[in-house]
């Protein structure tokens, strides 16, 4: 299968410059990006990596960077019945690594609240498919909402102030044109910026932009998609409560029409 150069990497942003070792490996990384970021640091080299606290659909790598930061990097995993099947191969083009790292930094430019992105990048294998992976950098201090609920971090910065502080986040996305195919819980990142509660949003390699705002509907199944998460994970409601839920979407839509 013949792949065009424009689809294997996809439209980059402009601060982000395109590396290929001649082996099927390719990377777009951020103009200053960390000198120890590199394929041989990235790619599934456990060795040369240590795995960090942070989970998606797998463990997050983290690698400690010079100026006292800390890079994580995950590999991309398939979900559901594919993930049996193909498991950590792709083959949909451009590749998700890059799409995510082009959403990515574009909500960043309109100043929603996500991760930093170092890097991306995929690694060739037979015909059309490649595995690949995303470099951020660590939200010092942040947890996921549902680590956050279970730690004891809501309780002490208050229910209140959390949930308002995700429905900022969440309408903000929604404001910008975002439909996050797989918002749940673990994408939903909290953390103490000075004496207020501040919410962020990641995973964005399934993500659908349209222009302008999110239209109602759509932003509506996002939500629900939201609840669905929320219900399988708590599903004995101990941490977050129908009530809660109303509040949530009390300070979503402002006090007006809160129904999904």
């Amino acid at each position: 299968m013949m792949i065009s150069e424009d689809m294997r990497w996809g439209v980059l942003p402009s601060n982000f410059k395109k590396i290929s070792d001649g082996n099927g490996n390719r990377m777009a990384v951020r103009n200053d990006c960390p000198r120890e970021i590199d394929f041989s640091r990235c790619r599934n080299e456990p060795d040369r990596r240590a795995e960090s606290r942070y989970h998606g659909r797998s463990a997050l790598s983290a690698i400690r960077l010079s100026d006292g930061a800390t890079a994580l990097v995950r590999q991309y995993h398939h979900g559901g019945l594919l993930r049996g099947v193909t498991g950590p191969w792709f083959f949909t083009w451009p590749p998700r690594p890059f799409r995510e790292l082009s959403i990515t930094e574009e909500l960043r430019r309109r100043g929603v609240r996500t991760v930093e992105v170092y890097a991306a990048g995929v690694s060739r294998g037979v015909g059309p498919f490649y595995r690949g992976w995303l470099v951020s950098k660590e939200l010092s201090g942040a947890a996921d909402l549902w680590a956050a609920f279970q730690s004891g971090f809501i309780e002490r910065a208050g229910l209140q102030a959390s949930l308002q502080a995700v429905a900022v986040s969440v309408r903000a996305m929604h404001r910008e044109g975002i439909y996050h195919s797989d918002l749940n819980l673990k994408n939903i990142l909290v953390r103490m910026e000075g004496k207020e509660v501040v919410s962020y949003i990641i995973d964005f390699d399934k993500a659908k932009l349209v222009l302008g705002k999110l239209p109602s509907e759509l932003a509506k199944k996002n939500l629900r998609r939201l609840l669905r998460s929320l219900r399988k994970l708590d599903a004995e409601r101990k941490y977050f409560s129908a009530a809660a839920w109303q509040q949530f979407l009390d300070f979503y839509y402002g006090g007006a029409d809160a129904k999904v």
